[in-house]
């Protein structure tokens, strides 16, 4: 971790306490240093820039009761309860493989014991910077069908974010965030479906209840070289709480200081944990939220506190296809919108890259039989990656055209630089050995793509591809030389009508390679 110059360290100081007067578990973190600017330079003028864009394709399902949690945790890849049971031999530590899914934890601290079925005390998360915690933000996580398919991805929210105590409610409450129009009937009656004699209620939430948005807030003009402001004071001691009294102490503490005087209005919160590297690596990259607010709020900017900073804010309204583009340019998606259901896996997406999206380690689940093979095997033949789309137009064009309804991807093709040669598309023409009983017939061989378009906005999207392509299509010695093309066929007359495919270098993909680089000889 870079170690941050005071002059960036303090930006949030005091906004958001990074000690705050809890009583957690002590611990210390280890820095490594880098050689900071000289004290006599005088630092970049700072700016925030926040942006919004409200969404009206979200649809709230809520469950409350004493078997809440442990009903929900029966239906999602993540952990949401400290204890389990492994009951057969396919639900495997990954933790004790040497696949591509191992991991290791040092100075493991664990939570405070506390009773799950009673009081609203939040989420547990089995995977923070020294082991687990508890915190009342969202949770995104994964519904699986029974072959280990993604149903739908969503994201899970403590209700209500922000209480006077933990025992404020009987029992704990959660949203379930879900596409409107493809998937909240769907998920009502899978989770009715579920029900039997849990002690729990369900039920969809009315259209004109809620209000979802999707946020950004960046500080601009912070060296990349920098730690990212954003870690020390929320990222990180959001992972430091262990117990719902300290979770809940620093949830009113975010949500005051952001929303002051209106934190009655914010029914739920979800901090992007999906981007942790990218923060990591980028002083200066935002930190993405997404905010469910009361049908009161028409604007969720002018709720936004920016008094609380030490400098100016520039406000910005977006569309929420910018959040989309956004999001797609990073490999992460967002609800059926981009992925069909029961058409992947949830590890193609890299959800096992993702903090506390798939567990390895939480026993019996709805799919999670072929998940926990494949964290025992380290197989895992395909992997989305982001991509830049070049003759957009005609790609768009040829969209249009085809089948709204249909759950096929269209396909990628690989060819190398040079010449015209398809390494994955094009049908060959072969002449079978002659045949005593006739004469031979021309067969044609189709071989298979390399990939398949998963979802895109603008020139940017996701494309499923072959983990075998990866060590061509990123070379790792840089010089790129014969780097091979992707395409998608569009049925044009000349190869120039085709639709190129720009793989860009994922933020795992150094990982990838460390883990796997012996399998890919």
């Amino acid at each position: 971790m870079k170690k941050m110059s005071s002059n960036y360290r303090c930006l949030l100081r005091r906004v958001i306490p990074t000690r705050l007067s809890l009583n957690v578990h002590p611990f210390t973190t280890t820095r490594r240093t880098i050689e900071t600017a000289s004290t006599s330079t005088k630092p970049p003028v700072i700016n925030g820039l926040f942006k919004y864009a409200q969404l009206n394709n979200k649809s709230y399902i809520k469950i409350n009761g004493p078997d809440s949690v442990k009903f929900i945790n029966g239906l999602v890849s993540s952990k949401l309860q400290e204890s389990f049971v492994k009951k057969n031999l396919t639900t495997i530590d990954a933790s004790k493989t040497n696949g591509e899914f191992s991991d290791t934890s040092q100075q493991i601290v664990p939570v405070s014991k506390f009773d799950i079925a009673k009081g609203n005390w939040g989420l547990y998360h089995e995977s923070g910077e020294h082991g687990p915690y508890v915190a009342r933000f969202g949770q995104y996580t994964a519904f699986l069908d029974g072959k280990g398919k993604l149903i739908t991805d969503s994201i899970l929210y403590p209700v209500p974010l922000t209480l006077n105590n933990v025992h404020a409610t009987k029992y704990p409450e959660y949203l379930i965030e879900v596409d409107k129009q493809n998937m909240a009937y769907t998920m009502m009656r899978t989770l009715e479906g579920h029900k039997i004699l849990s002690k729990v209620k369900i039920k969809t939430l009315k259209e004109d209840e809620l209000r979802t948005w999707d946020v950004s807030i960046k500080f601009e003009n912070i060296p990349h070289t920098e730690e990212n402001p954003w870690i020390d004071n929320i990222l990180r001691p959001m992972s430091a709480m262990k117990s719902p009294e300290d979770a809940l102490a620093f949830t009113n503490t975010v949500v005051g200081t952001l929303f002051e005087g209106f934190e009655t209005n914010i029914k739920g919160l979800y901090i992007e944990r999906r981007t942790d590297e990218i923060l990591k690596k980028d002083g200066s990259a935002p930190l993405m939220f997404r905010i469910l607010t009361d049908n009161t709020v028409d604007n969720v900017s002018t709720i936004f506190n920016s008094r609380a900073f030490p400098f100016e804010f520039t406000i910005s309204k977006q569309d929420e296809s910018v959040f989309r583009r956004s999001r797609l340019s990073h490999g992460l998606l967002d609800g059926t919108t981009d992925v069909k259901p029961t058409t992947v896996l949830p590890l193609e997406l890299n959800f096992d890259y993702f903090p506390d999206v798939v567990s390895s380690n939480k026993g019996c689940y709805i799919g999670q039989e072929l998940t926990a093979r494949t964290f025992s095997t380290g197989i895992l033949r395909k992997r989305i990656v982001p991509v830049k789309i070049h003759n957009l137009t005609a790609l768009q064009v040829y969209v249009n055209k085809q089948d709204p309804d249909s759950d096929k991807y269209l396909e990628v093709g690989m060819k190398t630089n040079g010449n015209n040669e398809t390494l994955a598309k094009d049908e060959t023409k072969t002449q079978m050995a002659p045949n005593p009983f006739g004469s031979g017939k021309i067969v044609r061989k189709r071989n298979r793509p390399v990939g398949s378009l998963i979802a895109f906005e603008g020139d940017v999207g996701v494309v499923m591809l072959r983990t075998e392509h990866f060590n061509k299509l990123f070379p790792q010695d840089r010089l790129n030389l014969g780097k091979p093309t992707l395409f998608i066929d569009i049925g044009g007359e000349s190869p120039e009508t085709n639709v190129i495919i720009e793989a860009q270098e994922p933020f795992w993909l150094q990982d990838w390679f460390k883990a796997n680089s012996p399998k890919l000889i």
